[in-house]
């Protein structure tokens, strides 16, 4: 039988399934028995709250496990990874060159299905298992590739993106690599019915007519049949088909209410929403990252999962590098690096003067530093100061990691 215990309340020899609580800082990359006080003591440093736990594969104590007992070897509870292990530095490069790929391979299957033709599921298995693997050493990496913006890629890009959102999510609530990973693919594959909507609609600039919407509504049903072609499994395709269905029932294609919509195509519509939100499109400007949270929030319990929305602001940070925020001191700075240990005083580089309306010498803030007076008044949107998101990301973090 499973059941949820605090953290508090663990004692060795239970066999913990996955973990339940956290505050984002815990990698849990397995099943299993809990041989040790110290295994208890570093979920609790980790800041685990909640595990759950199988009663039935639980034993009485250590001296209790024997070969004929004990899960295997690869079934041990691994708690000696920590999130983010890995230098940003050597990530990063690895994450750029993974991204250009995954667009340039999304791109000529869109060009494929529009032909026609037949697809090939291996790439993407390769591109979900790299995707989940570079969040797991460090998860800064790939989120800063979605914060670059080009709108007339945003077809590709969102797909990508909603990969990673999904693969960080995955990681933030404890899920094994084989379920990340398969929730990643997912992301990917999730829109590849957009493949058969006109371009007029598709990339028409300007709000689509009630005729238009109902059309561009068909590409979930559409991805769900192209999946349904190919070798993938049902969570896969009851993502692309689901994942504008709405808790109040107010989604499509089928109009599903809260008790229809498991909790993976729950944590679809988010990751999907927020990328949609924060997007540059042809036919509007980008939102900020914490408007895009602030409106997802507003709706919580009505269209979204609200334990999931506060689970997903917590797993990507209000602070994540690549992001601008506006300081006291009316200067525009970018996050360069996150703080873990302190979440709300990231890395910064100031470079921008509103006041003046002129760029600046470059210059690093440590909000960490007891000495440091400046402070981040808001988060902002670059285009909103006729700046380049892009370039501004080239230049403070991607030329620094080259």
């Amino acid at each position: 039988m499973k059941k949820r215990v605090a953290v508090k309340d663990l004692n060795v020899g239970m066999y913990v399934v996955q973990v339940t609580k956290s505050n984002g800082s815990a990698i849990m990359t397995s099943k299993g028995v809990i041989k040790h006080l110290g295994a208890i003591k570093k979920l609790k440093s980790l800041g685990v709250k909640e595990v759950e736990i199988d009663t039935s594969k639980s034993v009485v104590a250590a001296e209790d496990l024997s070969p004929e007992t004990s899960p295997s070897q690869n079934e041990t509870l691994d708690t000696s990874i920590e999130r983010n292990a890995t230098p940003l530095a050597s990530e990063m490069r690895r994450a750029k060159s993974m991204y250009a790929d995954a667009r340039t391979e999304l791109k000529n299957t869109f060009e494929t299905l529009k032909r026609g033709g037949d697809i090939d599921i291996a790439p993407y298995e390769d591109i979900a298992k790299g995707f989940f693997e570079s969040v797991f050493r460090n998860q800064d990496a790939l989120l800063c590739m979605t914060k670059l913006q080009d709108k007339d890629s945003y077809l590709f890009e969102h797909s990508l993106n909603v990969a990673i959102l999904l693969a960080i999510f995955s990681v933030h609530l404890g899920f094994s690599k084989q379920l990340g990973t398969k929730l990643t693919l997912a992301g990917l594959l999730h829109d590849l019915g957009k493949s058969k909507i006109s371009d007029d609609i598709l990339f028409k600039q300007g709000k689509l007519s009630k005729d238009e919407f109902e059309i561009m509504k068909l590409h979930t049903v559409y991805g769900e049949d192209i999946l349904s072609n190919m070798n993938v499994d049902d969570l896969t395709k009851q993502i692309a088909l689901q994942h504008h269905e709405r808790l109040s029932g107010s989604g499509y294609p089928h109009g599903l209410i809260a008790h229809q919509i498991n909790q993976y195509v729950r944590m679809s519509s988010i990751a999907d929403s927020y990328d949609a939100i924060t997007a540059e499109r042809v036919y509007k400007p980008a939102i900020s990252s914490v408007e895009a949270l602030r409106l997802l929030q507003q709706s919580q319990g009505k269209e979204y999962d609200d334990d999931l929305i506060n689970k997903f602001v917590r797993a990507i940070g209000l602070y994540s590098i690549g992001t601008v925020v506006l300081m006291k001191s009316q200067k525009l700075a970018i996050v360069t690096d996150t703080n873990y240990e302190a979440p709300l005083k990231p890395s910064l580089t100031a470079f921008y003067h509103t006041r003046f309306k002129r760029h600046i010498e470059p210059s690093p803030i440590a909000l960490q530093l007891t000495r440091e007076t400046d402070a981040i008044e808001k988060v902002v949107n670059a285009a909103d100061y006729q700046l380049d998101i892009n370039l501004l990301i080239e230049r403070f973090i991607l030329d620094s990691y080259r």
